[in-house]
């Protein structure tokens, strides 16, 4: 709500300022002059920015934006102007910027700027154009809410990008560890029961007969597991360069 009031005032500002200078007589015959120097200050504005590396105001840069247009089109036949359209352009423009209710307060301060310019010889055509000015500002606030619509998902869509690397991280440490024991310390227990397995039944002359068979089946059961913890090796290896 800030930046909106923040960003109105300035506009509104830009807008009174444009209306002040078009209604002087003397001042008004500079416009042409003025828009130059203010087409000057908006190169010498990206010029220092991308000099100093900062990021460029935008508020800066529509405020110049506004006064001349406003100037361009009062020059020109004001709402008989054909450069009028400029107008639409401006307000869809700070639409897709600025937050969408924008173009409501600027087409406010517009409309008021319209209706106290001296007015010209055709009030039909004066009358229609304001109207069309009023009747554009729904659309514009439509466009700029679909655009922050689409970049909100392309948040949530980076977002969900950035969780997606973490969890594949994870699985890549989880993966390691498990390859990592199986390799080292599952592998070497069964390895070192396997070969006390072997020692004992090299000599089964003190043994009964069903203790011999429990040492055959533990050894049995300890062969398989280093099998298939083998096998579950090859498998992660296997997905992993596939992936």
């Amino acid at each position: 709500m800030t930046k909106f009031l923040l960003h109105s005032f300035f506009l509104i500002a830009a807008v009174i300022l444009a209306f002040l200078w078009t209604s002087n007589p003397f001042l008004s015959y500079y416009n042409l002059q003025l828009i130059a120097v203010f087409i000057l200050f908006f190169f010498a504005n990206q010029i220092i920015a991308r000099h100093h590396r900062t990021k460029i105001n935008l508020t800066i840069d529509t405020v110049i934006f506004t006064m001349m247009i406003l100037l361009l089109v009062i020059s020109t036949g004001g709402l008989t102007s054909p450069l009028f359209f400029l107008v639409y352009f401006l307000m869809f423009g700070l639409a897709l910027l600025f937050e969408p209710l924008i173009s409501l307060s600027l087409t406010v301060a517009m409309v008021l700027f319209f209706l106290f310019t001296p007015s010209q010889t055709e009030p039909k055509n004066e009358l229609l154009q304001l109207f069309s000015l009023v009747l554009i500002t729904p659309v514009a606030l439509f466009f700029g809410k679909q655009y922050l619509k689409v970049l909100q998902d392309e948040e949530k869509i980076k977002i969900l990008e950035e969780e997606e690397k973490i969890m594949e991280e994870q699985i890549g440490c989880e993966e390691s560890d498990i390859l990592l024991w199986s390799c080292l310390d599952l592998k070497k227990g069964l390895t070192d029961i396997l070969d006390e397995t072997s020692q004992i039944l090299a000599d089964v002359s003190h043994l009964k007969t069903h203790q011999k068979e429990r040492i055959i089946k533990i050894r049995e059961k300890a062969l398989k597991l280093l099998q298939s913890s083998q096998k579950l090796k090859d498998e992660i290896d296997k997905t992993t360069d596939e992936g």
